[in-house]
C-alpha cells in the first residue's frame, strides 16, 4: 500500500554532543510510527549555538542523509529544536480600555496582543512561542476567554519565548544548505518536557530538568501548558574537562570515565573501588590509578554548581515554579547515581528520571536519551495536527514579519 507522503514527518535535534533524526508515519487517527532514524556526533556547536557554519553544516547534513537512506525517501523539512543560553522566557502584561464598557471582541484581544508584542518584545529577539495564560477583565483575574463579556478594561498575560534573531539565521542557513525548510522551530526544554512528562503531570504542575552536554535547561508546565522556561550555561561538557584536566588524561576518556564511574553522590565504598586513567599524549599506554571517590569529588562541585544556579533561577520568579516543584530529569547527564535525590535536596521537592514515551519502532541500540528531543518534537507536531497548540503562527511562510504572523495566529484562534 502507497504511504501518503503528506503523513511523513522528520524531527531533528541539533544538540552540543550529537545531532539526531527521526522520521515518523504519523497517519491521521493512528499511533506515530518510526520508519528512520540517525545519530551523529556534532560538531560546530557550543552550549546550544551554532560557532562554526561549516562544521555544523556536515554534521546536520550527515545525519539527514543517514535518515534519507534508511526511508528510502527525501526529507524536504523538518521540525527542529532551539537550544542556546540566550533563549528568554518573558512574562508580559497589559491592559486597555473598552469604550463604554462593551462587549470584548475578538478584535480588541488582538489589538492589545498586537500592542503587547510590538512594544514589549526587545528588538532583535524572534518570538519561538506566545502562550496566552490568561486574561482579565475590570481587572478580574482567570478568565480563559474574555470575548462576550461586558467589561471598562481588559488584560492580558502571555508566556513569550523568544532567540536573537542571528541566531535562528544562522540555523536556518545552515538548514538552508542541506535543502530543507522548517516546519516549527521548538525550544528544546519545552521538546524535552513533552518527551518526558504524562498528562496528568503536564496538568497538576512540573519543572522538567534537561542535563545537556553544552547546557542545563528547565521547563515548568502547569495545566497542560507551557508557564516558564530557563537554563544555566554548564552542562556535561564541563564535568567532562574538569576530569581531564584534574587527572591529564584527554577529552575522550574523560568522558568515558564520567560516564561508567562518575557519581553526584559520594558512598564509603568509593574510596575502595579504584578507576584507571589514561595519561594524556603518553604513547606507550601510560595509566594513573585513581578512587572513585577522587573522581567524584572533581564532578561533585560541578553538579553543586548547575543546580545551586537552577535553584537560584527558579526562586527569582516562583510564582509557578512554588507549585511545579514536582522534578523530571532527562538529558545525558539525568542517569548519574544519585543525581535524582542530590536535585530533590537541593531544589526541594519530589524527583524521577524521566522515561521518553513510547513510539513504535523507536530504536534501542542506542542511549535512553539519543532521541529525547525527538520525540518531543514529534509530540508537538500531533499536538498541532490536533489544534492542541496555541502559538503555531510562527511557521506560516506566506506571512512576512514577525508581527503579522502573530496577526494570523490571532485569526486562525480567536
Amino acid at each position: 500500500m502507497k504511504t501518503n507522503s503528506k503523513s511523513i514527518y522528520t524531527f531533528l535535534d541539533i544538540g552540543t554532543s550529537k545531532i539526531s533524526c527521526l522520521m515518523a508515519r504519523m497517519p491521521e487517527g493512528s499511533s506515530p510510527e518510526i520508519i528512520a532514524h540517525s545519530s551523529v556526533q556534532s560538531k560546530g556547536i557550543q552550549n546550544g549555538a551554532i560557532w562554526d557554519i561549516e562544521a555544523a553544516k556536515l554534521c546536520v547534513d550527515n545525519a539527514l542523509r543517514q535518515a534519507e537512506k534508511m526511508a528510502g525517501r527525501t526529507i524536504s523539512s523538518v521540525y527542529v529544536n532551539i537550544s542556546s543560553s540566550q533563549i528568554k522566557s518573558l512574562q508580559l502584561y497589559d491592559e486597555m480600555d473598552i469604550p463604554g464598557g462593551r462587549a470584548i471582541t475578538s478584535d480588541d484581544v488582538r489589538q492589545l496582543v498586537d500592542s503587547m508584542l510590538s512594544t514589549q518584545v526587545p528588538v532583535g529577539e524572534e518570538i519561538l512561542h506566545a502562550i496566552p495564560i490568561g486574561y482579565s477583565v475590570d481587572h478580574e483575574q482567570g478568565r480563559s476567554d474574555p470575548r462576550g463579556i461586558h467589561g471598562n478594561t481588559l488584560g492580558a498575560r502571555i508566556h513569550v519565548i523568544t532567540i536573537p534573531e542571528t541566531q535562528i539565521m544562522n540555523l536556518l542557513k545552515v538548514l538552508d544548505w542541506c535543502h530543507v525548510t522548517v516546519n516549527a522551530k521548538v525550544a528544546t526544554p519545552y521538546a524535552s518536557a513533552l518527551a518526558v512528562l504524562n498528562e496528568d503531570e503536564m496538568d497538576l504542575g512540573s519543572t522538567v530538568i534537561d542535563f545537556g552536554a553544552g547546557t542545563t535547561s528547565y521547563a515548568i508546565l502547569i495545566g497542560g501548558g507551557l508557564m516558564q522556561l530557563g537554563l544555566v550555561p554548564n552542562g556535561g561538557n564541563d564535568i567532562t574537562r574538569v576530569i581531564a584536566q584534574t587527572f591529564n588524561t584527554d577529552l575522550q576518556n574523560a568522558e568515558r570515565k564520567k560516564v561508567l564511574n562518575g557519581a553526584a553522590t559520594l558512598a564509603p565504598r568509593d574510596e575502595l573501588e579504584p578507576v584507571i586513567v589514561p595519561v594524556l599524549g603518553d604513547d606507550t599506554g601510560a595509566n594513573i590509578q585513581i578512587m572513585r571517590s577522587d573522581l567524584i569529588s572533581v564532578i561533585l562541585p560541578v553538579v553543586d554548581n548547575i543546580l545551586t544556579n537552577l535553584k537560584a533561577q527558579l526562586d527569582e520568579d516562583s510564582t509557578f515554579s512554588s507549585v511545579a516543584n514536582r522534578y523530571v530529569l532527562t538529558g545525558g547527564g539525568a542517569g548519574f547515581d544519585g543525581l535524582v535525590e542530590k536535585t530533590a535536596t537541593t531544589l526541594g521537592g519530589i524527583a524521577r528520571l524521566g522515561k521518553i514515551k513510547q513510539i513504535k519502532n523507536l530504536p534501542n541500540q542506542y542511549d535512553s536519551c539519543t532521541f529525547n528531543v525527538c520525540v518531543g518534537l514529534l509530540v508537538y507536531a500531533k499536538m498541532r495536527m490536533q489544534n492542541k497548540v496555541l502559538d503555531d503562527y510562527q511557521e506560516k511562510p506566506a506571512v512576512i514579519g514577525w508581527l503579522g504572523k502573530v496577526k494570523e495566529w490571532l485569526k486562525q484562534n480567536l
